[in-house]
């Protein structure tokens, strides 16, 4: 089938059919996937399912189509796919969709990083375990104490174990049940490791922390993600991209958002010439953190204008020109079912050193930090024109001045209820993040519901909804989230075309 969504030609807009909305660029979804070994588009599909396929606001009538997997007569709003030589891979695809009621298509990607982690070996995994286990009390997070508990309770069982067995073997006091029976149970040990240690938490010990065992593995991810994202960012077909983030991918994808930041971040940047985006800065300025990260605030006086101020940078700086020829495309990071809640123990030691990394700029907040020394603003200068005018950029660790933070997540209480990976991120990233919370339920009830946010077979409700406005469901938080209809895009804006202009 021939691809119905070309876009590595430059843009253009097409004049409007009668009645229907003018045609405007296109906009980029990638989906980072989590932890385990995960089949290429097997998310990506999932998730296209809840936040297109089954909303029916989205696409004009027309575009409603028989849904080939539900009951007679059912419609969803159409979608194919196509084959994409962004990624590099044969494996995946693009899923584009037709306009929706704005006159904007969407395409839909995968970043897919599992072939890369596989082969951790069990002894890695033990040794990441272990250095975990080895964290003082006190720097463990409030909410990850149950789990740690119960991992160090297993752990301490199963050696335990092991010492009576081998203190038996050795006094030769053990008899033939004795000896199948921890044969057994042994065998369980090491199946269980294999089953399900290895394929989900061996992506973690394989790349959360910066060490002589991972580097080449954070990179290889790293490297492929860039190469995706590069291409997007500097494709003329598209003015949007929004970064969609699951459990250890969330990690990955705050990652690349800090490399990319500080190649593609604003400079260059002159009083006259570059007025608007110099005041969309400064209005992002308002609600900086203070620069050693010691004294936040548990939340902004005004969130929503915050992230108004967002929008209207990310505006600014997604179109390029000779001055600016990289252009900033990334509007949105959302989260879900991140472990980000928990960087201070599993990205660094403690919280100390997390809020060291955070004041160095090595870690990005939101609101970002402020340059004291500039007169609290993003801001510093650079150097001058060749005319000699002044010229001024913002620094690599404000990329959450012009991308908001959405996160969703479902607290866990417990071991297996809830989602206990998951959590807030004010206390660590800073209160510009929105944190939504939900409460997910699928056919076994709150049994570990990690992989339900987009999950159309389950139950969930937000668990706090603003005052005056019912509770959205789940699926109704990640559309409001990732925002195809771009909510704060104003109508009369004309859509953006090619570069150098």
């Amino acid at each position: 089938m021939s691809d119905p969504h070309p876009v590595a030609s430059p843009a253009k807009t097409s004049p409007p059919a009668s009645g229907k909305a003018p045609r405007k660029l296109g906009q980029a979804v990638v989906i980072v996937h989590g932890m385990g070994e995960q089949r290429p588009m097997g998310t990506l599909r999932e998730f296209v399912q809840a936040v297109w396929s089954h909303d029916p606001a989205r696409a004009p009538f027309y575009a409603h189509v028989a849904d080939p997997g539900g009951p007679a007569g059912a419609k969803i709003n159409q979608s194919w796919i196509t084959p994409d030589s962004r990624t590099n891979s044969h494996e995946l695809r693009r899923i584009t969709t037709p306009y929706d009621v704005d006159g904007r298509r969407t395409d839909f990607y995968e970043l897919y990083w599992a072939d890369i982690t596989q082969g951790t070996t069990r002894g890695r995994l033990a040794a990441w375990v272990t250095n975990l286990l080895w964290c003082k009390p006190a720097d463990i997070p409030r909410d990850a104490r149950g789990l740690y508990v119960v991992t160090l309770l297993a752990v301490i069982a199963v050696l335990g174990a092991a010492l009576v067995l081998a203190t038996s073997a050795l006094q030769g006091d053990i008899s033939w049940t004795t000896g199948t029976l921890a044969t057994i149970l042994a065998s369980f040990v090491i199946w269980s490791v294999d089953r399900f240690g290895l394929p989900y938490f061996g992506d973690v010990a394989a790349y959360v922390r910066a060490e002589a065992a991972t580097v080449e593995k954070r990179a290889l991810v790293r490297d492929r993600g860039l190469t995706l994202l590069r291409r997007l960012m500097m494709d003329d077909g598209y003015d949007r991209i929004v970064l969609v983030s699951h459990s250890l991918g969330s990690i990955i994808a705050y990652d690349l958002l800090q490399i990319l930041w500080a190649d593609f971040r604003p400079r260059k940047l002159e009083a006259v010439r570059d007025r608007a985006r110099l005041k969309a800065i400064r209005a992002v300025d308002k609600a900086t953190l203070n620069a050693d990260g010691s004294a936040w605030p548990d939340k902004l006086d005004d969130l929503s204008g915050f992230r108004r101020a967002q929008w209207e940078l990310y505006r600014q700086l997604r179109t390029r020109d000779t001055d600016h020829p990289l252009p900033w495309k990334i509007s949105d990071f959302v989260t879900l079912g991140s472990p980000l809640t928990h960087s201070e123990f599993l990205v660094t030691y403690n919280l100390a050193e997390f809020r060291r990394g955070i004041a160095e700029r090595l870690f990005s907040a939101c609101p970002p930090i402020a340059d004291t020394a500039a007169g609290g603003t993003v801001l510093y200068q650079e150097g001058r024109s060749r005319s000699g005018k002044p010229q001024r950029a913002v620094h690599h660790g404000a990329v959450f001045a012009a991308t908001r933070w959405t996160n969703i997540f479902d607290r866990g209480n417990g071991w297996l209820t809830g989602d206990p990976i998951s959590g807030p991120m004010a206390e660590n990233f800073g209160p510009g993040v929105e944190n939504i919370q939900v409460e997910l339920r699928s056919s076994l009830g709150r049994i570990f519901t990690h992989r339900l946010y987009w999950s159309l077979n389950a139950t969930g409700v937000e668990v706090a909804a603003a005052a005056g406005t019912p509770p959205r469901s789940h699926i109704g938080v990640l559309r409001d989230a990732v925002d195809l209809g771009r909510k704060l895009e104003p109508s009369q804006a004309a859509p953006t075309t090619s570069a150098g202009r």
